[in-house]
């Protein structure tokens, strides 16, 4: 072989293996293109690309499907030859910006072969090869998205219409902030122009005590908590003018956000009718009690006893307190009759029909105080075998009444506050709030000013149930009562109803005696003096001493003195008896109301004081 041939098959055998992987180069590529090709030509929307003279290079096969033309049209075309109108001035716009900028994003309708016209969003962004420009992009159809978009204008017109011919006022909010209303809620508020409307907070339509229980309305419902509410709530017009509406709120769904819809009528004109209705009530419950304290010689009230000046203020701050809502404190020594006083104002009071629960707040240990009070759920402790109602469940809607109310620990007087405000409280062993409407009356024997000093009692808690003070007198302060105080304990504790006479040195002990147990050591001692015959007590002085030891020493009853009391008081029980019938219009079961007794009682006293 010579040495040129050599060299020959020594350069074929060092560039075959060059050739090969050239060729295996230029295969790749072209199943790459090929790949490639098939993606561009398989795109979701539509593909295209074009030139700086908008002539087309390539497309994908939705491209030929929308447009109608195949691809071997399409790259003989422009495309501006694909709109018209002013579609093409917004296409050609585009496309300008796309070369100068690098990318576009518009909207345009495509004209198909046959004259369709398709809404599509295109994006383009422009690329350079080789020096020169190229615009590649996609184009997503949004006929279906249009034709929901034409619905949902089309429904919300005809809902919009709907809503405007509404008798009942309506209205959007979103966030409490108003998006709609029509005329008939217009009219209600007095606005003429929607747009006065648009954009204001609901809570500006609202009284500002009814402010908060609509945010929490809204809250409610827009964090799905409930689906609709009822409502009913005072309200101000444009010039202030105050209405009463009520309605009704539902949580939907406007514009794909959680939206509240509500319904509203004008209840104004009912309601101040049933005010009206409400205060011409209480008017003549007020006029009742009037009556009924209008006898000057009064010397009974509910179950309390005695004329004297003292107890005709107490008589007087009772009924001025059973005309309210407002708590009320009695002081008084222990034995003074706080009690009794609590039941009268409770009894005369607009929730006499509820309950007088009565709570002495001495007598319950710290650690069930709560318990107590507010109730627990079973298991909440060792011992709490089955659900419990409080002191605050039964007294819903009536009378509380804190016997010793200064024994009450500060963390409970901090609880109770928050219920007296209107926070609620939870029973022990649950996380439920519960509400309750009571009234509350306490009493103490002690100086509650001084032990807010002292901080055994809390301030505002103080405040919250020293409303209406009243002071009951120590039976030594009213000593005229007791005469009166001894009769009816005298009745009280005879087996027949007709009390023994009394001699006239035991009323003298009796009155000249200082009482510290006041009119419960008296209704002690009669009740002994009816049992023994005998009257114990504590003389107040040794002239007293004396007295008592003759009386109890003597076997001779003072017949004439005692006959001299009882017709003493047969003749004030006349006198009373004539006042109230007179006063009452000879009606005697209003007289026997005003009285404090029962009808059947006023015909017996009648009938004995020979009163027709």
């Amino acid at each position: 072989m010579s040495e040129k041939h050599a060299r020959k098959e020594e350069t074929s055998a060092s560039v075959s293996p060059k050739i090969l992987e050239l060729q295996k180069t230029v295969l790749d590529l072209e199943k790459r293109g090929r790949f490639f090709e098939m993606l561009i030509r398989s795109l979701p929307g539509v593909f295209y690309a074009f030139d700086q003279d908008q002539q087309f290079l390539n497309c994908n096969e939705n491209m030929e499907k929308v447009s109608g033309y195949c691809r071997d049209e399409l790259l003989h075309m422009k495309v501006n030859d694909l709109f018209s109108g002013a579609d093409l001035k917004r296409i050609k716009k585009a496309v300008q910006a796309a070369f100068l900028k690098g990318e576009v994003t518009v909207e345009a309708e495509m004209t198909s072969k046959e004259g369709k016209k398709n809404p599509y969003l295109f994006s383009a962004v422009s690329t350079t090869i080789e020096n020169a420009s190229y615009v590649l992009g996609m184009g997503i159809d949004l006929t279906e998205l249009k034709q929901t978009q034409d619905a949902l204008r089309e429904s919300e017109t005809f809902y919009r219409g709907l809503a405007e011919r509404m008798t009942v006022g309506a209205m959007l909010c979103q966030s409490s902030k108003i998006l709609f209303a029509n005329d008939a809620l217009l009219s209600m508020f007095g606005y003429r122009d929607a747009g006065e409307l648009f954009g204001k907070d609901i809570g500006e339509l609202v009284s500002r005590e009814f402010e908060m229980y609509f945010r929490e309305m809204f809250d409610v419902l827009e964090k799905r908590f409930s689906k609709q509410r009822s409502f009913e709530s005072r309200c101000r017009t444009k010039v202030g003018r105050e209405i009463w509406i009520q309605g009704r709120a539902s949580l939907i769904q406007w514009k794909g956000l959680p939206t509240v819809f509500m319904t509203a009528r004008d209840i104004t004109e009912s309601r101040e009718r049933e005010l009206s209705m409400l205060e011409e009530a209480e008017h003549l419950r007020r006029e009742n009690i009037s009556l009924r304290s209008s006898i000057k010689d009064r010397y009974r009230l509910g179950s309390l006893i005695g004329k004297s000046p003292a107890m005709q203020e107490v008589y007087e701050l009772i009924l001025n307190a059973a005309a309210t809502n407002a708590n009320v404190i009695v002081y008084g020594d222990s034995g003074t009759g706080k009690e009794l006083v609590a039941k009268a104002i409770h009894e005369m009071s607009s929730r006499s029909e509820k309950g007088f629960v009565p709570v002495n707040c001495a007598a319950i240990p710290e650690n069930l105080l709560e318990s107590e009070f507010f109730g627990h759920k079973k298991g909440a402790f060792t011992g709490a075998h089955a659900d419990k109602q409080g002191y605050l469940d039964v007294a819903d809607g009536g009378t509380l009444f804190l016997d010793e109310v200064g024994e009450l620990s500060l963390s409970l007087q901090a609880k109770m506050l928050r219920a007296i405000e209107g926070g609620g409280y939870s029973p022990v062993g649950s996380s439920v709030n519960k509400l309750s409407d009571f009234r509350i009356i306490a009493a103490t024997n002690r100086n509650l000013l001084e032990q807010v000093r002292k901080r055994g009692i809390r301030e505002d808690f103080f405040y919250r149930i020293h409303v209406i003070p009243i002071n009951v007198p120590p039976l030594r302060d009213r000593k005229e009562d007791i005469p009166l105080l001894m009769e009816h304990f005298l009745k009280l504790y005879s087996e027949n109803g007709d009390p023994p006479p009394v001699p006239g040195q035991v009323l003298e002990a009796l009155m000249s005696y200082d009482w510290p147990g006041n009119v419960r050591e008296l209704q002690n001692a009669i009740h002994r003096y009816i049992a023994v015959n005998r009257l114990e007590f504590i003389p107040s002085s040794p002239s007293a001493r004396n007295d008592w030891e003759a009386v109890e020493s003597s076997t001779i009853i003072e017949t004439d003195r005692a006959v001299r009391l009882t017709q003493n008081v047969e003749e004030a029980e006349r006198t009373s008896i004539r006042k109230a019938l007179e006063l009452c219009n000879g009606r005697k079961g209003m007289a026997a109301k005003a009285l404090g007794i029962s009808r059947k009682t006023l015909f017996r006293k009648m009938k004995r004081l020979d009163l027709s």
